[in-house]
């Protein structure tokens, strides 16, 4: 790699991570957490102060909003949290900004022009990355370029094509349980299944009522008691959110579908823009909930446009 390239790269890793920390600070201060809500908020501002082309504002707002989602989770389980930023030497790349080809080098989008350098891989043609390289049934997706000691590592990321068009609905050419998400039903599956959320938004009802007036109250006795209704509501919470996201993996399973499609969040806020951050909270607690149950089994999990989950 030459001098040249190099500066190339340092500077598009700077520029992305200005970016992201820019859309990270939008995304604190909306509320926004979601990949495309954010990246509604904050493309723009990305191209304005950075060099960045228009895929790598757009895998930056995506980046910001995958830490936003962490640093929520763990303000929900009452742990301090702040905005994050980003100062690692890191950039992420995808199909759209990276290049491999056969002779084993690759083309990165920069700040400017593309760079074309040589990988660096096991002499022995056993190595298990050729498995990927020369398998015409795995093709590249995203990947991270990290900058360390003057060295430049790709941690290239693979997976097989997609068997239906991606231009496609994403309901089309696969099974699908397409999943809508509500406040008085809390999941409405497209094979009919319901999941009633009224218990839950009444005994959460019923909870702010007594908590209002234990806070009124004002004692230390009153604060004791609050604290622990708080614990046993978020676990009252949880177990109910777990059961409702077994119910919708087990009918996924049953009627053997390959995905599970969510109505993206933001979305969901704009059809329901009155509803309370309790609703916020128990939607993203059950999607979190259904990914890693689905993903365990093989299961994949999207979140697309209100009508294809339907």
């Amino acid at each position: 790699m030459s001098n040249e390239q190099a500066d190339l790269l340092e500077a598009t890793i700077c520029d992305w991570q200005h970016g992201a920390t820019l859309a990270s600070h939008i995304g604190w201060q909306a509320d926004e957490d979601s990949k495309y809500g954010l990246q509604k908020l904050s493309y723009d501002d990305i191209r304005e102060a950075t060099r960045l082309g228009s895929q790598h504002a757009i895998l930056a707002t995506h980046q910001a909003a995958s830490a936003l989602t962490g640093v929520r989770e763990l303000q929900n389980n009452g742990r301090k949290v702040s905005c994050p930023e980003f100062t690692s030497p890191t950039i992420k790349y995808d199909a759209n900004t990276l290049t491999l080809f056969e002779d084993n080098t690759v083309s990165l989008t920069t700040i400017k022009n593309r760079v074309r350098c040589e990988l660096v891989l096991p002499e022995d043609d056993d190595g298990y990355q050729y498995q990927f390289l020369n398998d015409d049934e795995w093709s590249v997706t995203e990947s991270t370029l990290t900058a360390r000691d003057g060295d430049y590592f790709l941690h290239l990321g693979f997976r097989k094509p997609n068997p239906f068009d991606k231009d496609e609905s994403p309901a089309e050419d696969r099974t699908v349980l397409g999943v809508d998400l509500g406040i008085e039903h809390l999941a409405v599956t497209s094979t009919a299944h319901f999941e009633s959320g009224k218990k839950l938004v009444h005994d959460h009802e019923q909870f702010e009522h007594v908590r209002g007036r234990l806070q009124q109250a004002g004692t230390q006795s009153a604060h004791r008691t609050l604290v622990g209704r708080d614990d046993r509501e978020e676990r009252y919470s949880r177990d109910k959110l777990h059961r409702v996201s077994n119910a919708i993996v087990e009918e996924a399973i049953e009627h053997e579908c390959s995905h599970i499609v969510f109505e993206d969040l933001s979305y969901i806020r704009d059809r329901m823009p009155n509803a309370k951050k309790f609703h916020q909270w128990a939607h993203r607690k059950l999607i979190s909930f259904v990914r890693y149950k689905a993903e365990a089994l093989g299961i994949r999990i999207e979140f697309v446009d209100a009508a294809y989950t339907s």
